[in-house]
């Protein structure tokens, strides 16, 4: 693999070995359970719509530039227009009872999608598809949401079940989901990349412990779980509705501080994020690893007008979120 940086010009030896030791520090904090490596492909046309609100561009280099600086968000930030009226989902800390009773019908709808029928068979028990189905079980659905202890627990419990609608894709959640899908295997990022025949890259990207505060995936998380347990609220089986694709739902956005580098699916070109040699960072690999890249945004607010996204997030690291219309 080249490593290259976002103009596509091999970056210097130097930069190159420091950047290997970040990876293979990071691979081993993955195999401690540190630190999460994560996947993500994408065709390179939807993450110009995203980032450049203009025509897009010829020079990939600011693409590239764009997604180091603002990262790549969820459908909710870039296509998910509020109709008249709507209360469900309105940003990253919404818990309300709407949302929750939103939640509870895309649940059952799911379980009467005849397509889906043989996988929810098999992903969830009897226990979670007879209460969802049952008569009522809307209103103590919400009656036993509200039982949850502070409004984290609450925004947990809400996430866990959004995990269930976003892996289930239409039947469930699209363009209001706050989630940005990636996985823990870098082959099912490619083939979801290889689905189409135009340029594809692949967003290598990590999170730190703990990672409930940044994503969602019940085989990993047990956190999540637990509190759903504690309010006698059924469970869905460990890894959703698709174990395979080994799938972790980042909240939000995945931000550039956690965003290693772009992929060039093909060519066997890797861009280091450019930030790396920029503020210090290269000199400071242990402190990537815990808190990311660190990252001059004074502008941010500015030239998010910029870009096609009409609403962005924010989160203090410790598992607080907010988000903002542009």
């Amino acid at each position: 693999m080249d490593y290259v940086d976002s103009e596509l010009k091999p970056v210097t030896e130097s930069v190159k070995e420091k950047f290997i030791d970040l990876e293979y520090h990071l691979r081993n904090l993955n195999e401690q359970g540190e630190v999460l490596l994560l996947y993500r492909g994408e065709e390179l046309h939807n993450i110009k719509k995203r980032l450049l609100k203009k025509t897009p561009t010829n020079k990939e280099n600011e693409t590239y530039e764009r997604a180091f600086y603002f990262g790549d968000k969820a459908r909710h930030f870039s296509v998910d227009v509020f109709t008249p009226g709507r209360n469900y989902l309105t940003d990253l800390n919404d818990h309300s009872e709407q949302t929750f009773a939103f939640i509870h019908a895309r649940i059952c709808n799911i379980l009467k999608e005849p397509k889906l029928s043989t996988r929810v068979e098999k992903c969830t028990d009897d226990r979670f598809r007879k209460y969802f189905l049952r008569s009522g079980s809307d209103i103590d659905f919400l009656r036993k949401s509200n039982t949850c202890y502070t409004d984290k627990t609450k925004v947990n419990v809400r996430d866990y079940y959004l995990y269930f609608l976003h892996v289930a894709g239409s039947p469930g959640i699209r363009k209001e989901t706050m989630l940005v899908s990636t996985s823990k295997d870098k082959s099912i990022a490619l083939q979801f990349s290889e689905r189409t025949k135009k340029e594809k890259v692949i967003f290598h990207y990590f999170i730190p412990a703990p990672f409930q505060d940044y994503a969602i995936g019940p085989w990993e998380i047990e956190h999540h779980a637990k509190i759903i347990y504690a309010t006698g609220l059924p469970a869905y089986l460990p890894k959703g509705l698709y174990p395979e694709q080994n799938e972790i739902a980042v909240k939000g956005a995945l931000f550039p501080h956690f965003l290693l580098g772009i992929e060039l699916v093909g060519e066997n070109k890797f861009i280091i994020n450019s930030n790396f040699t920029k503020m210090n960072n290269m000199n400071d690999i242990r402190s990537i690893a815990q808190h990311g890249f660190n990252i001059d945004q004074t502008d941010f607010e500015k030239t998010i007008f910029d870009t096609g996204y009409i609403r962005y997030g924010e989160t203090d690291g410790n598992g607080a979120f907010s988000s903002y219309n542009v």
